[in-house]
């Protein structure tokens, strides 16, 4: 499993709030700050050249507003990049809204709120996994948030089994060393199937990887994970199971 960084960047013509927010992000999250800059206008050029996931936009500039940057510098980086407008003032809210920020922090920041953010952007990420191939080959890793607020990456090949918690009322992942984690709760069926061929539904619960089934009986099966639980099969999804087993 693999925790990838999330790089930020921040434009804020406060040098203190730059880094009270540099600090807080990186002490408590997986963050690292790839720029920081006074000036919106002296920003734009090393954000062309930068690599970043997310902006932190003070809407107060002296030079130009944040309303404004935002607009001028969407054409000029990558699509997938996400602006948090950054300010002391909650009027800003809906017009940030309206310039299609991915979010708000409002100022003083804390752990809770930047928390909420970067929960959001992996939810959002999960959301837009390319799923376009379906040739069985290993894909884009499969985002999840664990309890503990650590954002992990799961290669597909070590997914070995998704089951669905009524409890929690939300989807888990359980890999092959046997740990699971949970998923977000507007994951479904369909989300997972989609990821590649080798995850089949066996009854409304459960999805195996058909490449960790290691044995079939009658109207169950057993997984080769470090766990001794037999999984049924039910009827409806029977043939569709037994097809893509046998086409291995």
């Amino acid at each position: 499993m693999i925790q990838k960084k999330i790089k930020a960047y921040i434009i804020d013509d406060n040098v203190d709030a730059c880094e009270v927010l540099k600090m807080m992000m990186e002490r408590h999250f997986p963050v690292e700050t790839v720029g920081v800059c006074n000036s919106a206008l002296a920003a734009i050029d090393d954000l062309r050249e930068k690599d970043t996931d997310i902006i932190f936009l003070d809407i107060e500039m002296p030079d130009i507003s944040g309303l404004e940057f935002c607009q001028l510098i969407k054409q000029q980086i990558n699509p997938e990049t996400k602006v948090v407008f950054y300010s002391a003032h909650s009027k800003y809210v809906i017009n940030a809204m309206r310039q299609e920020a991915f979010d708000f922090l409002l100022k003083p920041p804390t752990v809770e709120e930047i928390g909420k953010i970067i929960h959001r952007y992996y939810e959002n990420k999960l959301t837009t996994l390319d799923t376009a191939s379906r040739c069985g080959q290993l894909l884009r890793p499969l985002l999840v948030v664990n309890y503990k607020n650590e954002q992990i990456k799961i290669d597909i090949d070590n997914c070995a089994l998704f089951r669905f918690s009524t409890d929690n009322n939300s989807w888990e992942v359980v890999c092959i060393d046997g740990k699971s984690f949970m998923l977000r709760r507007r994951t479904n069926a369909d989300m997972i199937l989609s990821l590649t061929r080798d995850f089949v539904q066996i009854n409304k619960k459960n999805i195996v990887n058909i490449r960790h089934v290691d044995m079939i009986s009658e109207n169950s099966c057993k997984l080769n994970i470090k766990t001794d639980e037999d999984l049924l099969i039910s009827r409806s999804f029977r043939q569709t199971f037994l097809d893509a087993f046998y086409s291995i």
